[in-house]
């Protein structure tokens, strides 16, 4: 297969496959405007719980497509820079050749001003072929969040497992790449549980718990109250997602970042 064709094929699905996915999130829409969607009512939950259905599967098909739009651009980036690499080297080899007074003749010169623009051309083809696939991969992950925030509002309408957190998670603290472990108690609405975060302590944690967003206060065994934490669970409640922010800055310390947790039981 073509080289081009191979890189837009992933996007023409999308343009195939999206169409049609949109009907169910508009019909979830028009049936939340008129009140159908009342989990109170049988019919309407069995609604509901179709309507979440189809953006949880339409959120799935976006995770699959971002990947491909992650390795698309990874691979734009890397033939950009090498572009950019081969066009600083024809540009030092003519100001290196051209301030050669006594060497230098017109045909060489025409030679390195051609090897130069070519290069030019070349870089430039490949940087907006890079800001295409990075813009393609902004709107994917635009579109993801926003349905993962319409299925946490609706989840937020249905009755709820009281124990959807309770368990042993796996969480990476960034930007330093900290590995470590939550262990969290969930009753209604409230959390509470235990962590461990390698170089950055142990502790406990309390929080809630309330339409698919948890917010969480991480009280530091030494320092007491040391961060502020908020997150959405993913739809199939395997992955938390979220951001971070110190209650106090230390000094050379970093004060907000992100965090995710992967259940592991």
């Amino acid at each position: 297969m073509h080289p081009t064709r191979r890189r837009i094929l992933p996007f023409f699905l999308l343009a195939l496959v999206l169409p049609a996915l949109l009907v169910l999130p508009a019909r979830a829409q028009d049936a939340d405007a008129d009140g159908s969607l009342d989990p109170a009512n049988p019919v309407a939950a069995r609604r509901l719980e179709a309507a979440l259905a189809g953006l949880e599967e339409r959120v799935r098909l976006l995770d699959r497509m971002t990947a491909d739009a992650v390795r698309a651009y990874r691979r734009a980036a890397i033939a950009r820079n090498d572009a950019l690499q081969e066009l600083v080297q024809a540009r030092d080899g003519l100001d290196r050749e051209a301030t050669r007074v006594r060497d230098l003749t017109l045909e060489r010169l025409e030679e390195l001003l051609k090897e130069t623009g070519e290069a030019e051309a070349r870089y430039r083809g490949l940087a907006e072929e890079a800001t295409r696939r990075l813009a393609d991969l902004r709107r994917l992950v635009v579109e993801r969040e926003a349905l993962v925030e319409r299925i946490a509002d609706l989840r937020a309408r249905m009755p709820q497992r009281e124990d959807v957190l309770t368990g042993e998670w796996e969480v990476t603290w960034m930007p330093a790449g900290v590995t470590g472990t939550f262990y969290l108690e969930q009753s209604g609405t409230l959390v509470t549980g235990q962590y461990r975060l390698g170089p950055l302590g142990s502790g406990s944690l309390q929080g809630t718990f309330v339409g698919g967003k948890l917010h969480l206060q991480r009280i530091d065994a030494e320092r007491g109250r040391d961060a502020e934490l908020s997150g959405v669970l993913d739809p199939d409640g395997r992955r938390i997602r979220g951001t971070w922010q110190s209650f106090e800055l230390v000094q050379g310390g970093i004060p907000r970042g992100q965090w995710v947790a992967r259940r592991v039981r």
